[in-house]
């Protein structure tokens, strides 16, 4: 499956021979035209709802603590049909900090897993990862290039994630970390790198995370007229893990979205539970959407 997935992403940006023009001096005029009013909500880690997502592997043992306090214990707490959304945001604080190239910004991701389909427990909210953000990002003033290779951006800053719950089924992890937003040969890049904030072994919720998250992310998004494809792949890993996404434009700042997901880390609670995951619904635009003319 997971050799499938990356076949299909590069057969696919092959597809289409005419390259698109260079986008990035107009990203950054949008960008900065944005950061001109204080406090504005930005796109940060996307925003979207998918009504209908298919796990072919639910982790039921998961839940057996809230299992066994309900009167549902033959009912499946964790069916494999499930909503989820993210609501994602930046916030600039503070423009040219210091009078240099730098602005602080915050930032908020609020990422669900509704069990929408499960009448006999309610509909609940089987996991919620909460992670704000603080950090300082840099934009690159010119558009110089170096190897073939542009710098958009680069940011360095701190990130919680944690689920909000408590005892067996909590997990939470403090990172500082280090992304770099480039482009190059026809392809949009974003990595990332970072260090995991140590804890008491005692207090640790969740041990050797970065063996299935690695220590780092790198994304490749390629624009195929108003197709756009991206694919995400954890850096330094131990266990392989792919997230590929499609979208295609709908009406006014809305598109039609598909993810599959295969491998570790794509939520919290499940970060060293092997899952595959088939979603579809809608997504707002992006940057890296709108410059596709």
């Amino acid at each position: 499956m997971k050799t499938l997935l990356y076949l299909v992403f590069l057969l696919s940006t092959s597809v289409f021979s005419q390259e698109l023009p260079d986008p990035l001096a107009k990203e950054k005029e949008g960008y900065f035209k944005l950061l001109a009013t204080k406090y504005v909500l930005m796109p940060h880690n996307g925003t979207f709802l998918l009504p209908i997502v298919y796990n072919t592997k639910p982790h039921e043992d998961l839940y057996s603590g809230i299992k066994g306090i309900t009167n549902q214990k033959n009912a499946k707490f964790y069916k494999k049909e499930e909503t989820e959304f993210q609501i994602s945001f930046m916030i600039p604080i503070q423009n040219r900090i210091f009078k240099s190239h730098f602005d602080l910004n915050v930032a908020y991701t609020h990422h669900a897993w509704w069990q929408l389909y499960n009448k006999e427990y309610s509909r609940p909210f089987r996991e919620t990862n909460y992670m704000p953000e603080i950090f300082l990002r840099y934009i690159d003033p010119s558009t110089s290039e170096f190897a073939g290779i542009d710098l958009m951006a680069a940011d360095i800053g701190f990130v919680h994630q944690s689920n909000g719950q408590i005892q067996i089924i909590s997990r939470s992890w403090n990172r500082l970390y280090g992304r770099m937003f480039m482009q190059g040969y026809g392809f949009k890049f974003i990595a990332s790198g970072w260090y995991r904030i140590p804890e008491k072994r005692n207090e640790d919720e969740n041990r050797k995370i970065q063996e299935f998250m690695g220590y780092g992310r790198l994304e490749i998004i390629k624009n195929l007229g108003k197709h756009t494809l991206s694919l995400k792949v954890p850096l330094a890993a131990r266990y392989l893990s792919t997230d590929l996404k499609y979208s295609y434009p709908w009406k006014d700042n809305l598109r039609w979205y598909v993810s599959v997901q295969s491998g570790y880390g794509h939520s919290l609670i499940e970060y060293n539970r092997y899952t595959q995951r088939y979603g579809a619904g809608v997504v707002l635009d992006s940057f890296i959407d709108k410059v596709i003319e």
